[in-house]
């Protein structure tokens, strides 16, 4: 049934899906206007006025127009899209691990240039990437303007750090050929290879401007300060979660409990036999080489994380949520193209490709430790994102938007961080080897509440038994994730790259987790500690993705 909220989501959606193919996909759109989405300053400032006008009709409406639910949702993700505008965050965002060269990238990667549609569509993507890089420089360009105009509260420029690592990486996909290599299927016809040819060369071109700009250009006017700084960082965060928080009950909380898992952790390790001055790091050189929790190449690893997600699926159908038949349509890949971690990928609205729960290894080591990867699982597959995601996507109740173009940090890394603790809960978690590798999950998410907002606001670091430092640097964040998490070096690198370019980001996890079972214990509160955990999440999934704040007021309502 048609109503007014719905009709102002319809409108808006429909306004999207002219600039960017995910909102066309949402209203199942055979054939997107464009083949990658618009990156052009004009329409991120178009897009800002489009939000204003909808959170203006919106706020017209009386108070109990049905659909509340939905009105909730696009008022929290707009505004808090906005907010994040205002600081020239959204304009200006040349983070090095998280850009939109980054989404051009992403259009294409692991596909193959076919002659059936979806095969088409990569070349298209393709095709359309040179002029999406030009687009993307524009923004650049305009957010530099703009900042010197006065429009923004943030920097209008990215960090030194961020440019120089965006730059090294553009020109590497054009010294690799990245874009020539995109896979072809086999016999692929004449006249579709040699517009895969101009447009990789075209491709290659604009990288070369992309780097050239990057480095001669936006370099000189780029502040050597990667901190955003408290107000900044603050809006920053409360449109990463969905809801404002307090920072320094956050900073305190994720010191409490760095604190509580570093020594948790290293409880387990001794009863793990580990020893020494670092029993943590001598238990973990022990499960890796037990073969109970070592597999031995490709197709072993496939079918253990096939077994797992499996497993999962059945206790939790029994135990915790109503689990949608589709929840099989999953993939469980093995890549050798990384190293060391688990992703998940959602399936696009029209299910041409399926979901896929990825396991990267390093290449040419066919081999993994089980023992610190299976709260990974979990957080990628059941109960964490893909349950999610299979969840929300079944539900027809939705409005296309927020089926699938909601996205909130908060809600999702939050509800998926939520889920491994879950899972320790409802009996996923096997042995206190497993344990120790879940544990060793929480430290790393604790690092990053105490890094990211200690290098943003310039914080100093209380009192500790982890640390005699007072002063937050990059080189100490990587020392604690290295040191307490176990986190490969190349990867803690990484890590606080992506701290110091996506400022908040990192709180979505084990802060979103935290507002996710504040949520379950104040409802558990009003319908009694008997209440059955599958009703909580029946209901709280049922609303849809959202902010955390109206997620938490729809949740209490009832």
């Amino acid at each position: 049934m048609t109503t007014a909220v719905r009709d102002i989501a319809d409108e808006y959606t429909r306004a999207l899906a002219a600039r960017e193919p995910s909102a066309a996909l949402a209203l199942r759109r055979e054939r997107p206007d464009r083949a990658l989405a618009d990156l052009s300053p004009e329409w991120l400032e178009e897009r800002y006025a489009l939000q204003g006008d909808v959170l203006d009709q919106l706020a017209a409406l009386p108070d109990d127009a049905p659909d509340g639910v939905l009105r909730a949702a696009l008022v929290e993700r707009l505004s808090g899209d906005r907010a994040m505008f205002d600081t020239g965050f959204t304009m200006r965002m040349a983070a090095g691990l998280a850009s939109p060269m980054h989404l051009i990238v992403e259009g294409i990667e692991g596909l193959v240039i076919g002659e059936d549609a979806g095969g088409i569509a990569v070349l298209e993507r393709l095709e359309a990437a040179p002029a999406a890089v030009h687009e993307y420089m524009r923004s650049l360009s305009r957010a530099r303007e703009l900042g010197r105009a006065g429009r923004f509260s943030g920097t209008s420029v990215a960090s030194v750090r961020q440019i120089g690592l965006l730059a090294d990486q553009a020109q590497g996909w054009a010294d690799t050929d990245y874009f020539g290599g995109i896979e072809r299927a086999e016999g692929l016809a004449p006249e579709l290879a040699a517009r895969a040819d101009a447009a990789a060369a075209a491709m290659a071109a604009a990288l070369g401007d992309l780097v050239r700009f990057l480095r001669d250009d936006l370099l000189p006017d780029a502040p050597a300060e990667d901190a955003m700084g408290e107000d900044v960082y603050d809006t920053m965060v409360a449109s990463m979660l969905g809801t404002p928080v307090d920072l320094a009950e956050v900073y305190a909380f994720g010191w409490s409990e760095l604190e509580r898992l570093v020594a948790l952790s290293r409880e387990l390790a001794v009863q793990l036999g580990g020893s020494g001055d670092d029993p943590v790091r001598s238990a973990a050189a022990l499960l890796d080489a037990d073969p109970r929790y070592r597999l031995e190449g490709i197709d072993e690893i496939v079918a253990w994380l096939r077994a797992r997600v499996a497993e999962s699926a059945e206790v939790l159908g029994a135990e915790a949520f109503d689990i949608p038949p589709t929840i099989e349509d999953v993939e469980c890949v093995v890549s050798q193209a990384s190293s060391g971690v688990v992703y998940y990928t959602p399936a696009p609205p029209d299910g041409s490709v399926p979901s896929r729960i990825v396991w990267t290894i390093p290449s040419g080591v066919p081999r993994a430790s089980t023992w610190q990867e299976v709260t990974s699982v979990h957080h990628e597959g059941l109960p964490g994102h893909h349950l999610e995601h299979t969840i929300n996507r079944a539900n027809a109740d939705l409005h296309p938007w927020q089926r699938y173009l909601c996205e909130v940090h908060g809600y999702a890394e939050g509800w998926a961080h939520y889920a491994e603790a879950l899972s320790d809960e409802l009996g996923l978690i096997r042995d206190p080897a497993e344990r120790l590798g879940m544990v060793l999950g929480q430290i790393w998410r604790s690092v990053r509440i105490v890094a990211d907002i200690g290098m943003h606001t310039a914080w100093p670091i209380p009192r500790t038994p982890l640390t005699t430092e007072t002063v937050w640097t990059p080189e100490l964040a990587q020392a604690f994730l290295e040191d307490f998490a176990m986190v490969e070096p190349d990867l803690a690198r990484f890590e606080v790259d992506r701290y110091l370019g996506i400022p908040g980001q990192a709180l979505a996890f084990k802060v979103g987790a935290k507002l996710w079972m504040e949520a379950r214990q104040a409802w558990r509160a009003r319908r009694g500690a008997d209440a059955p955990l599958a009703d909580f999440h029946r209901e709280a999934l049922a609303l849809g993705p959202m902010g955390l704040a109206p997620l938490r007021t729809f949740l209490l309502a009832g």
